[in-house]
């Protein structure tokens, strides 16, 4: 009797190929994951999810600095991490939350489309702005009018941000680098990286700062006013990782779409 049935499945996959895999599959038994299976992985996006934080981060503290600087525009003379000593440090907080998580969703999508690994110079700068950021906000800046002594939370406050500063723009030059010349992202790859390269510029004032404060008298911070030259910096890193987002994020979409179409192509009569 069993040989009859498996006699009889033989004659059917010979006759019936398609239909005999899609009772079976292609190994006697397992099926395929149907369209809606595959679905669920494909609809977790973390390069949207990323994008979407980051951009969103960005806005909430813009909105937050624009609105004081309306009413009193000689704040912008200060730095904006003074916001996590005032009424507003909840607003301040969220922003800066949404960068980090943005920022660390960005990396996981990169490492999962190949566009670097994991153990990379752009991994890892990446992942210490990400790190920079959650200091900034879980330990506020010190208030000076009340201590003016250096804390052990000012210093790592200051620790962190120094760290976030410098390694945003060293981790998006050195994730387009690679990808100026060849794949398919050479055009994202170029403008990303002059993205960071002007961000890398804003680096210069604070650096001949440290210099002047370091040789001279006069203190680094000021030697330059600190709050318009951090909100300059600011703006030029948070344009070259969105920028790095959005070519994440163009990859993310183009993975699905490569698939889709390879299977397109797969289902046609040979």
């Amino acid at each position: 009797m069993c040989a009859e049935i498996r006699s009889r499945d033989r004659v059917s996959a010979h006759n019936d190929p398609r239909g005999f895999e899609q009772r079976f599959g292609h190994h006697g038994g397992r099926t395929r994951p149907t369209s809606s299976e595959r679905g669920v992985f494909v609809s977790i996006r973390p390069a949207e999810v990323g994008t979407v934080s980051i951009v969103l981060g960005a806005l909430v503290v813009l909105v937050l600095d624009a609105h004081t600087a309306w009413q009193t525009p000689s704040h912008l003379r200060r730095t904006i991490s003074e916001y996590g000593l005032g009424a507003q440090q909840w607003v301040f907080s969220i922003g800066v939350v949404l960068l980090a998580l943005g920022s660390a969703f960005t990396l996981l999508a990169a490492v999962r489309q190949r566009l670097t690994r994991p153990t990379s110079v752009a991994s890892l700068c990446l992942m210490l702005w990400t790190i920079g950021l959650v200091a900034v906000v879980a330990v506020p800046k010190q208030d000076w009018s009340n201590d003016a002594s250096l804390s052990l939370g000012g210093t790592i406050h200051r620790l962190g941000a120094a760290v976030a500063f410098v390694s945003i723009p060293v981790a998006v030059f050195a994730f387009s680098r690679p990808w100026i010349r060849q794949g398919p992202w050479t055009v994202r790859a170029r403008t990303t990286l002059w993205l960071s390269v002007l961000s890398i510029c804003t680096l210069l004032p604070i650096a001949y700062a440290l210099v002047v404060g370091a040789v001279g008298t006069r203190p680094w911070y000021r030697v330059v006013t600190l709050g318009y030259v951090e909100r300059v910096l600011v703006v030029a890193e948070v344009i070259a990782l969105i920028s790095l987002a959005l070519w994440v994020w163009a990859a993310e979409r183009r993975s699905p779409a490569s698939v889709k179409s390879e299977e397109i192509k797969a289902s046609q009569p040979v």
